[in-house]
């Protein structure tokens, strides 16, 4: 019998009582989610769910379960505990693989607060882009890398969400269309995005996540955009846009860094703009307790950034 990798998927599944509700919020799809759950119940030789019913509800087997899961991550958490205590005792290096725009992005927020925490650990930071940070994970190149993902995962490689990231407009505050934007927005309504088709947009080449989630977003908007300009860096499109060479669009956590005062930066309100900024590793590798660490302050500075854009100020003043 093998070892359940993957504990938080029948979690989900009882919490949720839907295999879909389950897949949406774990970002896999349903098909995955119930031969997941299938496999599972093959291996055991239980059935964990009754289907009969709507929802679904746990079995008594399941119900046995869902307690052994639940046990199995407080030990592992208390584990990780001691281990951490070990560790901040002896320098170690931890791989941690990004593309260039995220590591420019996130290292100076994260690092002085993970630095406090751990000053033994030396961090190794190989910058990539993006479709090749499965590679480096499952080559165990990197203990760990941290992108935004798709349900397209590599098979034996496990993926927690760190936050839903929204994906962002920025226009400069000078262009008549952003102030057209900005005050559809004061008057409390929808941006027309149809006002960008004949001016210029700066957007990633095609085959990244970011640029897959936004030419979907405006091919469902029925947006046909005349004047693009693609390329690789996020950070040189924003850098375009505030000099009003055009628009662009960006993840929310780039709004830190933008050049400030010149932008204006618009959330669309849709999961359709939405996509999840995850920390991805080797399924079949111990997680390491200081990249457990990484993931964990991560996770706690994101949580703790309040506001959102609303058009006018982006959710952080980068001034």
């Amino acid at each position: 019998m093998r070892y359940n990798k993957s504990p938080e998927y029948f979690l989900t599944v009882a919490a949720e009582g839907s295999f879909s509700k389950a897949a949406e919020k774990l970002y896999v799809s349903q098909p995955y989610l119930s031969q997941h759950v299938l496999r599972l119940e093959k291996e055991f030789g239980v059935q964990l769910l009754d289907r009969s019913q709507t929802p679904l509800r746990l079995t008594e087997a399941g119900r046995v379960y869902v307690n052994y899961l639940e046990s199995g991550k407080r030990l592992d958490q208390k584990l990780l505990s001691d281990f951490a205590e070990l560790s901040r005792d002896r320098e170690q290096t931890l791989r941690l693989a990004l593309s260039s725009w995220r590591a420019g992005v996130l290292l100076p927020d994260i690092l002085p607060a993970y630095a406090a925490q751990y000053p033994q650990v030396r961090l190794d930071v190989m910058e990539y882009p993006t479709n090749e940070l499965y590679g480096l994970v499952l080559d165990e190149r990197a203990d760990l890398a941290v992108m935004n993902t798709s349900l397209d995962t590599p098979e034996g490689i496990t993926v927690e969400t760190i936050m839903h990231e929204r994906i962002l407009l920025a226009g400069n505050r000078r262009n008549p269309v952003t102030q057209a934007f900005l005050a559809a927005q004061e008057r409390g309504e929808p941006i027309d995005l149809h006002a960008l088709e004949n001016e210029r947009v700066v957007l990633m080449r095609p085959g990244t996540f970011l640029s897959t989630r936004v030419r979907n977003f405006l091919d469902k908007e029925q947006v046909a955009l005349r004047r693009v300009t693609y390329g690789t860096n996020a950070a040189t499109a924003l850098g375009l846009a505030a000099r009003d060479y055009g628009f662009c669009f960006l993840n929310e956590t780039g709004v830190r860094s933008a050049p400030g005062g010149e932008l204006a930066f618009f959330d669309f309100d849709t999961p359709d703009m939405t996509h999840p900024l995850c920390a991805v590793y080797k399924s079949s590798s111990y997680l390491r307790p200081i990249a457990r660490a990484f993931i964990d302050v991560t996770a706690e500075f994101y949580a703790g950034l309040s506001g959102g854009p609303e058009g006018k100020e982006p959710p952080i003043d980068p001034q």
